[in-house]
């Protein structure tokens, strides 16, 4: 098994003044209901590598 380096280095913490707006936004998101199977399979690939869980 590989090491994989870290994107952000450790400590490093958002803004406050981020995490509501930021955890509305992706509530809102998860409720959209009108994005086509091939959109939604884009999305879902892009962020498996975004957070490294290749699923």
């Amino acid at each position: 098994m590989t090491s994989r380096s870290r994107r952000i280095a450790s400590g490093v913490h958002p803004h406050p003044d981020i995490l509501g707006p930021l955890s509305e936004w992706q509530a809102a998101v998860v409720r959209l209901q009108h994005l086509d199977p091939v959109t939604t399979e884009l999305v879902r690939m892009r962020c498996a590598v975004y957070h490294d869980c290749h699923t």
